[in-house]
């Protein structure tokens, strides 16, 4: 008897017991537009967010790395809030090599470098005490690498230390160690009986060293602590290592940056280290451009904040003026903040919705008169006296204010953040408007237009985390009415915020356990999927797998998203752990995932991982397990999957020769893989045929069978 097989109407000859299932149409080559055209927004959507992303990480895309709890150095600000320990079992990382190598490339060792290293190869345990943003962190790093080379590991900060003398409590053997404890209330409970232990737990082999913020009461810890602090003076060196890094290749250039008086100016006690490492690499970013050195110096920082209080604020008045005269309109202040959030947007839309920011404002109750609102006594030249923008078309060419494509842009690079954050400190009873503004954005506007408004949230919660967070980020991450628009407008703010130097501890934290909690799932799911799962790949893959195994929806999407982001071995491996799990949830999350992947191509299609050993073992495990998985739909996922391949096959040579030798090694001895020898020669017949290169499929067939044959 012959079965039937449901892809693409062909009648499979093979045992009855063999058939596969009937796929869902969106995971099937009958209806893969439907799903191409989804991934194909997906990254529509990660360009939008790409281009509204001013960190260091834009760059060149941000690398994978191990999970790394509490980056001191992205500190801007710190927030005296204490959780309770977890609930969950703790989560340590080791930092990759290649990380800690980039680290020692741009670093620039503070007094307290040589110390931390001495204390802690004569006592095990050392106690880095310094404000954040003064790269404390990064210290502690590389002074654990450089006094145990084996490899630092990161322990989890919010199951604290006291973990760590229990038998087996999480210290590594030959491994150095670093917890941060910012916002963990155990760092006011640190004693010297406690050290003491921990001295004793390492033994000599596992160093640690425990960083804590300026503020922790450290009496009674004599002997145990190493005060980090830096110079003002240190940050131009850090400045300096950075664009001599990046721009060894223009020497010349980068010293003529480098001597400029402003630049000195621009960091004189403002700006943290990663503060530094971001500007470091805009500033090569526009060298790289070709663009003036002076006019790159004359677009910092101090310079645009002046700037933008003129801008938000009234003018000097001048003599014989009447002060009515000075003020800057309601009008104007909406239109400016308009241009910044809508930044590269046409005209009308700008102007449209500088109207209804000015309603809202116009609102605020305050002790200041409220500046009237006449219809029509400014026009849009009013406005732009009081709004450092130029017009451009598509393209980006100066055009005039009347030109049909005519387009806003802010004319200084970073005058936006700057009148964003002049806004947010100096004129504090804008905030709820603006944020009610910000929202309407999200709910009705287009992709570009909702990631902007998403992405400035996330800016302002880098002025004031707790504001934003509870009058903003929580009631997105739980919204019905307009799911998803504000759920992953909830994670774009968070993915900017952390970009911008949010304390990547706080994110993770409230990530977690909104994946613990069913309202909030959806938006912990949508963050994973950002630039936060990219830069913390075994954290998201863990919150994400959490998320799976709840059957409320595929975490499909997050997980296309890390892959793509540059972390794609973690991903595999996780994917076949998933493959292999007793859950129902979590293999048919793999076997999608699987199929998904397979569309990409270039440098990030999996068969690009068909020659590397590591990843190559667990694609091969992943691939396996989903097409002897019990369920027919998933073994439908992996044929598809194996299609896409032999199908790419016929366009990237040498391809075949790999796609061949790894069937070849798909069926293991028995039963099971004999059934799937002979599946797999039918549908290479098959595929033959149905393909437009049906002879890259007939060589594989050849190659497989004369493997097979051996």
């Amino acid at each position: 008897m012959t079965g039937v097989l449901a892809m693409d109407g062909i009648t499979d000859p093979v045992n009855e017991s063999l058939d596969e299932p009937s796929v869902e149409p969106s995971a099937t080559g009958q209806d893969d537009v439907s799903v191409e055209t989804a991934d194909d927004q997906a990254d529509h959507i990660r360009r939008l967010r790409e281009q509204g992303l001013f960190a260091a990480s834009v760059e060149g895309g941000i690398k994978s790395r191990a999970v790394g709890f509490g980056s001191g150095d992205a500190a801007g600000t710190m927030y005296k809030n204490y959780f309770t320990a977890p609930d969950t079992d703790p989560v340590d990382g080791r930092i990759p090599e290649d990380y800690l190598d980039e680290l020692s490339e741009f670093y620039v060792p503070p007094a307290s470098h040589e110390g931390l290293v001495k204390h802690l190869v004569e006592h095990g345990v050392a106690v880095l005490r310094g404000a954040p943003g003064t790269g404390r962190y990064t210290t502690a790093l590389l002074a654990a690498r450089k006094v145990m080379q084996t490899g630092v590991v990161v322990l989890d900060s919010d199951a604290g230390v006291r973990r760590l003398v229990k038998q087996d409590g999480g210290l590594q053997p030959s491994r150095g160690h670093v917890v941060q404890s910012d916002g963990r209330k155990w760092a006011n409970e640190l004693s010297a009986h406690l050290l003491i232990r921990l001295r004793e737990a390492t033994y000599g082999r596992s160093p640690l060293v425990i960083v804590v913020d300026d503020q922790v009461a450290v009496r009674g810890l004599d002997g145990h602590v190493v005060e980090h602090e830096i110079a003002v003076d240190m940050r131009f060196e850090v400045l300096e290592r950075h664009l001599t890094v990046l721009l060894a290749d223009q020497p010349e250039r980068c010293q003529k940056l480098l001597q400029h008086q402003r630049l000195r100016e621009d960091l004189r006690g403002r700006r943290s280290m990663q503060k530094i490492k971001v500007l470091a690499r805009r500033l090569a970013r526009r060298v790289r451009d070709g663009d003036d050195i002076d006019r790159i110096a004359q677009g910092l920082g101090d310079e645009l904040r002046v700037k933008a209080a003129k801008l938000l604020g009234p003018h000097p008045a001048a003599d014989g003026d009447d002060a009515r005269n000075t003020e800057v309109s309601l009008w104007s202040r909406a239109f400016l903040l308009a241009c910044v959030v809508l930044d590269g947007t046409t005209l009308s839309r700008v102007s449209r919705e500088s109207h209804r920011l000015a309603e809202l404002l116009h609102g605020v109750r305050s002790p200041s008169s409220v500046p009237e609102m006449p219809l029509f006594r400014e026009s849009v030249q009013d406005w732009l006296g009081d709004a450092d923008v130029e017009f451009i078309d598509r393209n980006g060419h100066r055009v005039g204010a009347r030109h049909p494509e005519c387009r806003v842009r802010v004319s200084h690079h970073g005058l936006g953040e700057a009148v964003m954050e002049v806004l947010w400190h100096d004129h504090s009873g804008a905030r709820g408007p603006l944020l009610e503004w910000l929202d309407s954005l999200v709910v009705r506007g287009e992709e570009e237009i909702r990631v902007s408004a998403a992405q400035t949230v996330g800016l302002l919660a880098t002025f004031d985390w707790n504001y934003v967070l509870e009058e903003c980020l929580v009631s997105w991450a739980a919204d019905k009415e307009h799911a998803p628009r504000r759920q992953f407008a909830a994670a774009w703010a968070l993915e900017r915020a952390v970009t911008e130097g949010l304390p990547t501890s706080r994110v993770q934290l409230l990530l977690r356990r909104w994946s613990q909690r069913q309202s909030f799932r959806k938006c912990a799911q949508a963050a994973y999927g950002t630039r936060i799962g990219a830069m913390f790949p075994t954290e998201a893959l863990s919150g994400l797998e959490q998320i799976a195994q709840s059957g409320m929806w595929s975490v499909g999407d997050a997980v296309r998203e890390i892959y793509a982001a540059g972390s794609r071995d973690q991903v595999l491996e996780r994917l076949a752990n998933w493959s292999a799990s007793s859950r129902h949830w979590l293999r048919d999350d793999a076997a999608r995932c699987l199929v998904r992947l397979s569309r990409f191509r270039g440098a990030q299609a999996v068969t690009a991982f068909l020659s590397e050993q590591g990843p190559r073992a667990d694609l091969l495990r992943l691939t396996r397990q989903v097409l002897l998985s019990p369920t027919r739909q998933h073994r439908g996922y992996g044929w598809n999957a194996i299609r896409m391949w032999v199908e790419r096959a016929g366009e990237e040579p040498g391809l075949d020769e790999r796609v061949a030798e790894f069937i070849a090694e798909l069926p293991e001895p028995g039963a099971e893989g004999a059934d799937m020898r002979e599946r797999f020669l039918f549908y290479l017949r098959l595929w033959g045929h149905q393909l437009p290169d049906g002879e890259a499929a007939a060589h594989i067939g050849s190659l497989v069978t004369e493997r097979w044959s051996m």
